[in-house]
């Protein structure tokens, strides 16, 4: 399925100009929010979106499709879903069958790939937005830290938890906010550990302002037990 295996590391080329010994001063920055101290999924229970929406869901699905029970799940969610349809019924089943062919923050793994999308409700209508530019779209103004998070997620970028080099956020003075995610594989010489530091304003715009390559990847992963 087309776009939905990460692309390779942009700009890897230049990332490995910088070399491994500088990183972005993290003065300000703190911890993103997670679920568990050693996860490296975001926590995001502090969406406002724009008006007019009755619910908004962060959900997750894989490709191929799973054979039965539901086609995707919420892994976060704000508002009620379906609350002002005129048919509740029909809302919650457009619910559980809503599923776009690709999306946001894909990974694979042998054959089988997942990805996110966001699911919004509004009276009847039941949409699905699996592009950068419609969770922007969704969000509408980007006020909250995990808003400016979920905008840098959604280009693909992964996050550690417990680690503000690779997992960082930061509220502005100006109310914009500033986030650290990181792309790589540990185990994968050809994917270093790079570094990126992005500025989101307060409109959605999302722009890199610096990258650094934190750790060369390995031939092998290191044993497991350790906090991923």
């Amino acid at each position: 399925m087309s776009g939905l295996f990460p692309k390779a590391l942009m700009g890897v080329a230049a990332l490995l100009l910088a070399g491994c010994d500088s990183r972005a001063d993290t003065d300000g920055f703190r911890e993103v929010d997670c679920e568990y101290w050693w996860s490296r999924h975001p926590l995001f229970d502090d969406l406002r979106p724009a008006a007019g929406l009755d619910a908004v869901q962060v959900r997750s699905t894989r490709e191929p499709a799973p054979s039965e029970g539901p086609v995707s799940g919420a892994i976060a969610s704000w508002g009620q879903a379906c609350t002002t349809a005129t048919d509740v019924p029909a809302c919650q089943t457009a619910v559980d069958a809503a599923r776009p062919s690709e999306g946001f923050h894909s990974s694979c793994y042998s054959d089988t790939c997942s990805y996110r999308f966001l699911l919004t409700t509004q009276g009847d209508q039941v949409r699905t937005h699996s592009t950068p530019a419609s969770v922007g779209e969704v969000l509408g103004t980007i006020d909250t830290e995990q808003e400016a998070v979920l905008m840098v997620y959604a280009l693909g970028y992964d996050f550690i938890c417990y680690d503000v080099d690779q997992g960082g956020v930061k509220t502005n003075a100006d109310g914009s906010f500033d986030v650290i995610g990181f792309r790589g594989i540990e185990c994968d010489r050809d994917l270093p550990i790079t570094q990126h530091v992005f500025h989101v304003s307060t409109s959605g715009e999302v722009r890199e302002t610096e990258s650094h390559v934190l750790k060369e990847g390995k031939d092998a992963c290191d044993t497991p037990g350790a906090p991923p």
